[in-house]
């Protein structure tokens, strides 16, 4: 019996869930009016920006980027346009990182909490701090900062993006976090399977 039981235990092995969250048209909504779009391909990002983070695209309301896209346009100075996305967690949540650029800059927050306001202090491009446009001014957040705000169940993240000085206009963010523990497959069988024959061998 003891060794049918180390058996199931044994199998009860898991599998740790990662949630990813970037900054993408298709799912990081705005309160411009405008639909989200993505600064890439016929609609660039100012090439004077760090790199879009692996994962992601810079966005935008409108064509804000690159001042040589004939599209484009620079949003006024005050203008401050918020950027939401939404994501589900379930059961402990193990890991979280989140890297964050913006121009001119951008407040973060979580489950409406706020982690970092906006930077109004213009450099030569962007923000003169994080967080801004370059990666010298990327706000880069851990474990230990997005832990106390992250909950079982539906999170929210929202960017208050603003010009304070400046022409273009853009967010970019990715990060991913880890949650709760999924039973393979095979390991839900084999607990069943397991549980059986725990149930023949009582009866014998």
């Amino acid at each position: 019996m003891k060794t049918l039981l180390g058996v199931v235990l044994t199998c009860m092995a898991a599998r740790a869930t990662t949630i990813y969250i970037d900054s993408d048209s298709l799912t990081t909504t705005n309160n411009s009016g405008y639909p989200t779009v993505d600064l890439t391909g016929s609609m660039p990002p100012n090439p004077e920006w760090a790199p879009a983070i692996p994962g992601s695209d810079w966005i935008s309301y409108g064509p804000t980027g690159d001042h040589d896209d004939p599209g484009y346009f620079s949003p006024p100075n005050g203008t401050m346009v918020t950027f939401t996305a939404e994501f589900i967690l379930t059961g402990a949540i193990t890991g979280a990182t989140l890297d964050v650029l913006a121009d001119d800059s951008t407040s973060v927050i979580l489950n409406g909490h706020t982690l970092v306001a906006v930077d109004t202090i213009k450099g030569s491009r962007c923000a003169s701090r994080p967080i801004g446009c370059l990666k010298s001014t990327e706000g880069v957040f851990t474990f230990a900062q997005l832990a106390p705000y992250l909950v079982d169940g539906t999170n929210t993240l929202s960017f208050g993006v603003v010009q304070v000085d400046g022409s273009s206009f853009g967010l970019d963010f990715a990060g991913s976090v880890n949650d709760g523990a999924t039973p393979e497959p095979s390991t839900v069988a084999l607990i069943g399977a397991g549980l059986v024959g725990l149930a023949r061998f009582r009866r014998k």
